[in-house]
């Protein structure tokens, strides 16, 4: 599999970004201008090191290739060997270019600034694991260690404190042995009691891949149905029922007023923003240009569609379209939070 090929499927596995690190090597060199660099969303808290950019410059044209993000030309790896060139009066350096996504660029510049040159401090480290458990929430406390340098018990507090990450988006975790595995299997397991009820000759596998669970799980589920007994063990129905009912309690005297505020700051003409932008040559005319149109033309919704593709939907697909929904959200709103970056 190509490096392309791979940092093009969905991170489920912190294998996959070691297997992509390991493979920049294989890339073709090439010569990029410095000034057409983007320095600006660089794991590290504080700007680079001064000595150690002099150290760098002292050794000249010997410092390997920086590695870059074709598609925004951010910088994964390298900044400090950017300033040295600067301060050598070079106005080129050597890159190597990846096609790959934002979030898992983000991820490969930390794992690089952990593993060699000058080191991340354990403040950048943690603001990393804060935003990989935003942008990889389906990755294990362990996974994002791995990524990050911190311990598991510094992302289980991150992810704790995160109010944007909640069990209830994703219902699963992955782990660093790219396993995917329910965080709680209640609803799952309901759901797949349902599936029984109204298909008896149901496959365990289809099951399985229709609503998360394992195999085993699925045939411990259908045990229970047989035997008349509740599908979801006693052990999931107390603590983590009430504790779900607490949040979803609060969640829903909560969601009316976050939605209202939400609709009374941020007024959008959907359309006639679509069709500016639609004009602008700079975009129609430049393929990166192009593929943001595709993209915002075919993601972007209006209110008025909510009420319409809520009513469209049967019950049984409500929660995959809810965590969908909650997925896409994520996606928005780290886009949000780069372009007001990049407008500050």
């Amino acid at each position: 599999m190509s490096l392309a090929e791979v940092l093009t499927y969905p991170a489920v596995d912190i294998d996959a970004i070691d297997l992509a690190a390991a493979r920049v090597e294989s890339q073709p060199l090439t010569r990029v201008r410095i000034d057409s660099l983007v320095l600006s969303d660089s794991p590290r808290l504080n700007a680079e090191d001064p000595e150690h950019v002099r150290a760098l410059a002292e050794v000249g044209a010997g410092l390997p290739p920086i590695t870059v993000h074709r598609p925004t030309l951010q910088v994964i790896d390298g900044a400090h060997r950017i300033r040295a060139a600067l301060l050598n009066g070079r106005t080129e350096i050597a890159a190597r270019l990846l096609d790959c996504d934002p979030a898992d660029a983000f991820v490969l510049s930390v794992r690089a600034n952990i593993t060699h040159g000058l080191p991340l401090s354990r403040a950048d480290r943690a603001r990393a694991a804060a935003r990989i458990v935003l942008t990889h929430p389906q990755w294990s406390d362990g996974a994002v260690a791995a990524a990050t340098g911190v311990s598991d018990k510094t992302v289980s507090r991150i992810r704790a404190h995160s109010s944007t990450v909640d069990d209830e988006r994703s219902g699963t975790r992955i782990g660093r042995d790219g396993r995917v595995r329910p965080v709680d299997s209640a609803q799952r397991r309901r759901h797949a009691a349902a599936i029984f009820l109204e298909h008896p000759d149901a496959g365990l596998r289809q099951v399985a891949r229709a609503t998360g669970l394992s195999p085993a799980t699925v045939r411990d589920v259908r045990q229970r149905i047989h035997c008349g007994e509740d599908p979801v063990p006693g052990r999931y129905r107390a603590d983590r029922g009430a504790q779900r009912g607490e949040s979803a309690a609060a969640a829903a005297r909560q969601r009316p007023h976050a939605a209202r505020a939400v609709r009374s700051t941020v007024v959008v003409d959907r359309q006639k923003l679509l069709a500016k932008l639609s004009e602008d040559p700079s975009l129609r005319h430049t393929e990166a240009g192009r593929r943001a149109l595709r993209w915002l033309h075919h993601y972007s919704v209006d209110g008025d569609s909510i009420e319409g593709i809520g009513r469209g939907l049967p019950p049984h697909w409500v929660p995959e379209v809810t965590d969908l929904a909650r997925a896409c959200a994520a996606i928005w709103n780290e886009l949000a939070a780069r372009l007001q970056q990049r407008a500050e």
